[in-house]
């Protein structure tokens, strides 16, 4: 039988305490295909299911030695596992009926029953199970589904089913749906359109009905479906699947697609570079604006062509490019490709031009595509070349300065120098100037500690004299006589654009001993190398506004050597001059660096004390005055020398006060000589007199 073939695989687990029925049934079971194990308990029947034999079926008795009873047996075997039980009874009462009712068997068979209504309650309860997990499987199916499903009547049009999908999106239960129709959710459509969209389908001139529209939820917002509709039949009847699809993500995505295309397409529109594109073949099939500007093509002239037809002016790099381009058409791959160069090309008119060419692979449809981008380079050529020259011009102008120099970039760089430079500082191009001139000498703790740390500077290292900055940010030269190692060094920084300036020292050393040697001249006496008036005017001016400013005294010492025109009469001019020199080094020897010496003429000396009271002052003539009286000078012997001593008073001048100091001296002179002489109270009287 063909029945028989089909069950031949079945299992079915006989549970029977009465070993004679067990095994007549069994007997059955087996010549009729199936594979039977028996149980006599429930306990045993469970272990049997949860061990090595699963069933197919379970053929159950109710009154069962043990615990417990068939039915108990059959919930528990149910809780675990989806297994079809077909009850074997001889108790047909409503209790009984109950209770296989509830725990939702597949039927029951009555003992003593004939073998054909056994066997056709077994297979009827196998296909019924098989039935009922394909059920459930399109019913999990159905309600699991992603996309919205809908199930309806075609005359009534009340829904039949609606999956989550679809209540979830829609906001509506299943109650609400049971009263509803499509058209409570199409705002687009009437009953007449609507209708009209389903005749094909009912007539069975179309299998199935697609279209787009849109769908309202129970807030009132809408959102875009496409509708796939087709009918089925259903126990006798047809009914129509809707098979809907959300397109909200799809327009969204569409929608970002034309932002990003019409955004690509305004970027390649407005790009300054020529932007170009070639099939496999090598034929253009793209050609933006910026193209049409370099090229003098037009995109209708372009497109189509082969590119390097048009634009390579040599025909022996067009034949190169041709076998290379083989290449690429089959692997996508070149010595081009990824790299960025330079390379002529050829204008419309038939000018060359220089360009600056960047090759990138890319798949489309199967075949390699080359995208280009290319920029005209040509003024940057020229401002290259000008660029050179000027550097020829630099280097020229270098080697004419006889003095070490350098070109200095921003950064500090030496870009180039001349033969002096290298030759003096053995200085490279390339090094950091405060490294390679100066060996980092003269830079700031805070740099030489990171240099040194690191191994590399930190941004605007440089020397704690240099001026290159400055000379940069005001775009004229600055100049300064900078101290280095016992030499002085005329030293300039000159801009010569945005980031260099010229650097270069001269060595004045020499010169500078020289000036200052002069001006050293210029302000003492030759004869005893004290300061003379001029100089000594100039200090006591500045003292004077220095104590207008602070407040501060100061005083003058005046002194006069006792009848040196005698010395002179007597042992000559050059014992006179001896006199003088000894006695302008006696002084220096006791006054303090702060204050000034000078002759003040002939054999008069005058001595400027700064922060210094007239009383001390007076105290330092009388040591004076004692050392020079004690001072044995050759030739000539002992001297002396009269002194008047004046300290500053508010409102006095240069005169004022030298003529004070003046007069006490000659009080001094007219007191015998060889003594001091001055007036403690002067400021005072003078105070009182004024008023």
């Amino acid at each position: 039988m063909h029945g028989e073939n089909m069950q031949k695989s079945k299992k079915i687990l006989l549970v029977e305490d009465s070993r004679l029925t067990a095994m007549v049934i069994a007997e059955l079971l087996n010549k009729n295909g199936y594979e039977t194990e028996t149980a006599v308990t429930g306990e045993e029947a469970l272990q049997k299911i949860s061990g090595g034999f699963p069933p197919d079926l379970v053929l159950m008795d109710i009154e069962l030695a043990g615990e417990m009873d068939g039915i108990d047996a059959a919930r528990r075997i149910l809780k675990s596992r989806d297994i079809p039980v077909v009850f074997l009874t001889a108790n047909t009462s409503g209790e009984i009926i109950d209770k296989i009712k509830e725990v939702k068997a597949y039927g029951f068979v009555l003992k003593g029953t004939d073998k054909a209504a056994l066997l056709s309650t077994v297979e009827m309860a196998l296909k019924l199970h098989e039935a009922n997990i394909h059920a459930g499987m399109f019913e999990r199916l159905f309600e699991n589904s992603l996309n919205e499903l809908y199930i309806f009547h075609p005359k009534s049009l009340k829904f039949v089913a609606v999956n989550r999908a679809a209540r979830k999106n829609l906001g509506y239960t299943i109650e609400e749906l049971n009263t509803m129709t499509p058209l409570d959710i199409k705002p687009e459509f009437d009953i007449e359109s609507f209708r009209r969209l389903l005749n094909p389908l009912a007539s069975g001139e179309q299998e199935r009905v697609m279209f787009e529209t849109v769908h309202r939820r129970k807030d009132g917002s809408l959102y875009p479906v496409e509708i796939n509709l087709q009918f089925f039949d259903y126990e006798g009847e047809k009914l129509c699947l809707a098979l809907v699809v959300d397109l909200t993500e799809r327009r969204a995505m569409e929608e970002e697609l034309k932002e990003k295309e019409a955004t690509l397409s305004a970027i390649m529109g407005s790009a300054r570079d020529a932007i170009i594109m070639l099939d496999g073949r090598g034929n253009l099939i793209f050609w933006n604006p910026a193209a049409e500007q370099l090229f003098g093509y037009s995109r209708e002239e372009a497109l189509g062509k082969e590119l390097h037809r048009l634009l390579v002016p040599d025909e022996h790099v067009y034949e190169l490019y041709s076998q290379a381009f083989k290449h690429f058409q089959l692997t996508g791959e070149g010595n081009a490709v990824g790299k960025t160069m330079e390379v002529k090309a050829r204008h419309k008119d038939g000018r060359e031009l220089d360009v600056e060419l960047s090759l990138s692979a890319l798949r489309f449809r199967n075949e390699w595509h080359a995208v280009g981008i290319v920029r005209d380079i040509s003024e940057r050529k020229r401002l290259e070349e000008e660029s050179r020259r000027k550097e020829e011009q630099f280097r020229l102008m270098l080697e004419g300065i006889p003095s070490p120099a350098w070109l200095v970039s921003r950064e500090r760089r030496i870009l180039t120098q001349n033969k002096a430079a290298a030759l003096l500082f053995g200085t490279k191009v390339g090094d950091y100037c405060w490294e390679g001139i100066h060996g980092g000498e003269y830079l700031l703790d805070e740099y030489r500690e990171a240099f040194e740390k690191n191994g590399s500077p930190l941004p605007g290292t440089k020397c704690y004299f240099c001026h290159g900055d400055e000379a940069l940010v005001r775009n004229e030269p600055v100049n300064s006589e900078v101290g280095l190692a016992d030499k002085i060094w005329d030293t300039w920084w000159i801009p010569l654009g945005e980031d260099i300036y010229l650097h270069y020292a001269a060595d004045v050393t020499k010169y500078k001993k020289i000036e200052e040697e002069l001006r050293r001249l210029s302000i003492t006496d030759v004869l005893t190398n004290a300061y003379n008036r001029r100089y000594f005017i100039q200090k006591l001016e500045e003292e004077i506004e220095r104590s207008k400013r602070a407040n501060r005294k100061f005083s003058l010492i005046m002194l006069d050597i006792d009848r040196f025109k005698s010395i002179n009469d007597r042992f000559g001019h050059n014992a006179g001059d001896l006199v003088l020199r000894n006695t302008a080094k006696l002084i220096k020897n006791r006054t303090r660096k702060i204050d000034t010496l000078a002759r003040w003429g002939g054999e008069e000396f005058v001595i400027l004390l700064p922060d210094t009271t007239v009383k001390n002052a007076a105290r330092l003539a009388e040591e004076l005055r004692e050392s020079l009286s004690r001072m044995d000078i050759p030739y000539v012997g002992h001297v002396t020398a009269s002194f008047g001593v004046a300290g500053y008073c508010p409102g006095d001048t240069v005169d004022t006060l030298v003529q004070r100091a003046d007069n006490h001296m000659y009080e001094a002179k007219a007191a015998g000589r060889n003594c001091v002489r001055y007036n403690e109270e002067e400021c005072s009287k003078r105070e009182n007199s004024s008023r």
